[in-house]
């Protein structure tokens, strides 16, 4: 992509500023992005690319995210990607295992919540061949970084609360979040090819939980 056209992209942004965007163009990039990330990889991964990819041309991208890993943050961590998960102190008998529910009763249960929340973020193709490079980048830019964290934060306000959890004065993240979460990531970016399978989410959950008393 050169800077003529970058400027480009932007001079018809600005020469159209009231047009609505087309959602069938937005669904073509993201779709075209998620599948030549598992190609390409993160580094080897061009906004030209994405464009011939998905039939359109990389102003209409340019129009849209500001840079590649604005856009790769949005289609590999999109918003419904992330489950929804209630930290409020019910079992699932389904994905609560029997040693948990056991020895940890409700707490046990909502850290495994936790812990499966996290790993149907990160434990997606998509997510993994992203990862490396896309922290980086993210890393750089502290916009993208507010949105990341955001997006990973969730729905975690009424866990902080229920477990004590509760942030630092300049933490964007619960302690207990960021090892959760930290834990995937580092098993990712150093085991590439490591499972965050449910050994992985009862191992974890066990060993968390181990700090609670059964019935707290």
């Amino acid at each position: 992509m050169t800077a003529d056209a970058h400027e480009s992209g932007r001079s018809s942004a600005k020469s159209a500023p009231g047009r609505p965007r087309d959602g069938r163009i937005d669904a073509a990039i993201i779709n075209a992005t998620r599948e030549l990330i598992l190609d390409t990889g993160y580094a080897a991964l061009s906004l030209s690319a994405i464009a011939a990819h998905a039939g359109t041309t990389t102003a209409a991208l340019y129009r849209r995210w500001s840079s590649k890993a604005e856009l790769v943050h949005e289609a590999v961590l999109s918003a419904d990607a992330i489950p929804a998960r209630e930290f409020d102190g019910s079992p699932d008998a389904e994905s609560v295992g029997e040693n948990c529910d056991e020895n940890y009763g409700e707490a046990g249960s909502e850290i495994r919540a936790l812990v499966e929340t996290i790993r149907a973020i990160f434990d997606r193709p998509e997510v993994r061949a992203a990862l490396p490079g896309l922290i980086a980048d993210t890393v750089a830019d502290p916009s993208l970084h507010r949105r990341m964290i955001a997006r990973l934060s969730g729905n975690l306000p009424a866990f902080e609360s229920r477990f004590g959890q509760t942030r630092h004065q300049h933490d964007e993240l619960p302690m207990l979040a960021e090892v959760v979460a930290g834990t995937a990531i580092f098993r990712i970016l150093v085991r590439r090819d490591a499972a965050l399978d449910d050994a992985w989410v009862d191992e974890l959950t066990e060993m968390i939980t181990g700090r609670w008393a059964p019935g707290t």
